[in-house]
């Protein structure tokens, strides 16, 4: 498979905890740094013993993989679940990951996706869950290698997500306007992964 992303920096990525607005599912938008460096998905594999406070992958999903930062007592440790968005041709384009949210909120996952810099901001990204509605979320923000929207997801988007065989994501280029590129992502794991981080 080819990777056409934007650079590892973005696709081994944990940004910090975030604050997202719990009585809707639209996400503040709040300056984050990323301070944690992750390997590549092989010497995440390869790295057994992790050192306190170094990213690394503890299992994967079927396509779904969940990272997490090593910390003393696992169940302390901030965890986030990873997939990878494809055109076509496998082409890897985008990526997309999920944490859980603090419960009282309308929304109760936290999600970024982040594309390629030349995305067009003005169209949004669209995703679509199997035959369902296709929802529009904006981009947040940019910097020097890539672009991202940031948005809050329900209990009921992330049901439909369990249920679901494949969700789509579409985004636009500046270059090429009038070419909508449609990304695949395979929801095989999902559920697994999920139930894995999110309180049950």
């Amino acid at each position: 498979m080819k990777h056409k992303l934007i650079p590892a920096i973005i696709a081994f990525l944990v940004v910090s905890p975030v604050t997202f607005a719990q009585e809707t599912a639209t996400v503040e938008e709040t300056e984050t740094s990323n301070s944690t460096e992750f390997k590549t998905a092989e010497e995440l594999v390869q790295a057994s013993k992790p050192a306190i406070g170094e990213g690394y992958l503890r299992e994967k999903y079927g396509e779904w993989e969940l990272r997490c930062i090593k910390a003393e007592v696992m169940k302390e440790e901030e965890c986030r679940v990873f997939n990878f968005l494809v055109d076509q041709d496998g082409n890897t384009i985008a990526q997309l990951d999920m944490q859980v949210l603090s419960a009282g909120g309308k929304a109760v996952a936290g999600v970024d996706i982040a594309t390629p810099l030349g995305s067009l901001l003005t169209a949004q990204v669209v995703l679509k869950i199997d035959a369902g509605k296709a929802k529009r979320y904006p981009y947040t923000w940019c910097d020097q290698q890539g672009c991202y929207a940031r948005f809050g997801m329900t209990q009921e988007e992330i049901d439909a997500m369990k249920r679901g065989a494949k969700a789509n994501v579409t985004i636009l280029s500046v270059a090429a306007p009038d070419q909508p590129l449609s990304m695949d992502l395979s929801l095989s794991g999902f559920t697994a992964v999920w139930n894995a981080i999110a309180p049950q």
